[in-house]
């Protein structure tokens, strides 16, 4: 078997291998980050919940003696009730702490603890001698010697969460340091990868923006009758390259043709009536090579050039130039899609909707549209640009004339049994009963509407497009035609 061979750089392989390397780069630099930020996240998470769960300690002593105090001062079993409640918070609260708190603040978590215990078992002492009649005089001295024990307590849990700020100082300001690093860190990358965002905007505008610039340079010439163009240069190998391979093979056989045509004009004068019918039924076959010639461009190449040149925009930020192209790529493959005869409800509306969305770009805020469709008739079938003439007869000739521009609507449903689409505007109108042919230029306005109707009347049998129109508020074309499926 033959070797394969070497695949040849493509815009979008390149595209792709340059995103690579950014994206891979930010994902190390975020990666390093998240690792930090996860980590101070985790020590002030620890952090807040010792605090709390000291704060808490405390709270709940000093609940535990409001439980004694207001039992041995009103009898009340509820408030022994709420005692035994704190005391297991308090206990449990201690224990936990001292499992978790660093270097002695464990131990001594404990002692306040034991406290906790001591004051138990006096609160005990205090509600059986209360229990058997003990003077008020002599439980009021009980419930002094608990407020001791319940000052001392606090006083302890205070110097404990003292001493906890000092001991994680140490560890925070190590967090704080790693969080300045990762700060220095995060500018540099940010720097480094803006660098390489600037050098691949520079690199692609050189590689894409300046040949497509020449190609478009050469083009207006070559329209405006320069025939002796010099051959673009060809750079790289890529899509861009086999565009204007094509330009320069095209130029150099029209030219050929046209100087054969011109030769062959000039031998004209010189012949009879008969040979000149002759030349000039030859000279009409040049012309339709000429055309062909011109057409031999690939239009799916050039709708997958749009697209990238789509991608390009997008990346420079130009969201508009980006949203346009995207239009007018979509516009294309839709006439593309459109030679296979049938095309969905769906499409066609979509298709109607792209052009309204260039023509939008041009009339500014004076042009405003609206698409309606039944989802029960999306994907219905009806000839492939059938709706195009209608729209571009409602944009240029009804809205375009007026100053404050218009509204353009395009509706599809299913009615009696039947797809109907509507296209109406605002605009100008026009008199029906007139005939087509306009004074201005002579134009036949309604021409592509007239091909449209009879193409779908020889279709179905019968007429299928109907017209209102008034002078000074619009016009509603009603296309009504069989409902099949796609």
């Amino acid at each position: 078997m033959p070797a394969r061979a070497k695949r040849a750089p493509t815009l979008r392989r390149r595209l792709l291998f340059s995103f690579g390397a950014i994206i891979a780069l930010l994902s190390v630099f975020s990666a390093l980050i998240f690792s930090v930020v996860q980590q101070s996240h985790r020590f002030f998470n620890v952090v807040q919940g010792e605090l709390f769960g000291i704060a808490d300690l405390s709270g709940a002593v000093e609940r535990l003696y409001g439980a004694a105090d207001n039992y041995l001062h009103s009898g009340r079993k509820e408030y022994l009730s709420e005692y035994d409640r704190e005391l297991a918070a308090c206990t449990t609260g201690a224990e936990s702490l001292a499992t978790q708190l660093p270097g002695v603040l464990g131990p001594e978590i404990r002692d306040i603890g034991n406290m906790v215990l001591s004051m138990d078992e006096l609160k005990s002492v205090a509600v059986t001698k209360y229990a058997e009649g003990l003077e008020p005089i002599y439980v009021n001295r009980y419930v002094a010697e608990l407020g001791r024990l319940r000052n001392y307590t606090r006083s302890e849990c205070s110097r404990v969460l003292s001493a906890y700020m000092v001991a994680r100082a140490g560890e925070a300001a190590r967090m704080r340091a790693d969080l300045v690093k990762s700060e220095g860190l995060s500018w540099a990358v940010l720097a480094l990868v803006t660098a390489t965002c600037v050098a691949f905007a520079l690199r692609m505008t050189q590689d894409i923006s300046r040949p497509i610039h020449e190609l478009a340079q050469s083009l207006v010439s070559f329209a405006g009758g320069r025939l002796d163009l010099p051959p673009i240069e060809r750079r790289r190998k890529d899509e861009i390259s086999t565009l204007l391979e094509s330009f320069n093979l095209m130029t150099e056989r029209i030219r050929g043709l046209v100087e054969e045509i011109r030769r062959k004009s000039e031998l004209e004068s010189e012949l009879k009536a008969g040979e000149i019918k002759a030349l000039e039924l030859e000279n009409a076959l040049k012309q339709s090579e000429l055309e062909t010639l011109q057409a031999r461009i690939n239009p799916h190449f050039l709708f997958n050039t749009l697209n990238t040149l789509a991608t390009l925009a997008d990346i420079e930020g130009a969201p508009r130039t980006r949203a346009a192209v995207g239009s007018l790529a979509a516009l294309l493959r839709a006439q593309l899609d459109s030679a296979r005869g049938w095309v969905g409800v769906d499409e066609e509306l979509e298709s109607a909707e792209h052009y309204l969305r260039l023509q939008e770009i041009r009339f500014g805020s004076r042009l405003r549209h609206a698409v309606s469709l039944d989802p029960k008739a999306a994907r219905l079938r009806l000839p492939g640009m059938t709706l195009q003439p209608f729209v571009e007869n409602a944009v240029i000739h009804g809205l375009e004339p007026l100053e404050r521009g218009g509204r353009v609507r395009i509706e599809a449903r299913i009615e009696g049994g039947e797809l109907v689409v509507e296209v109406e505007d605002d605009g100008i109108g026009f008199d029906p009963s007139k005939p087509a042919v306009e004074a201005e230029g002579g134009s036949r306005r309604h021409e592509g509407m007239a091909n449209v109707s009879r193409r779908l009347e020889l279709l179905y049998g019968r007429q299928s497009v109907f017209v209102q129109s008034v002078p000074g508020e619009g016009t509603r074309v009603s296309i009504r035609i069989p409902a099949l499926a796609l």
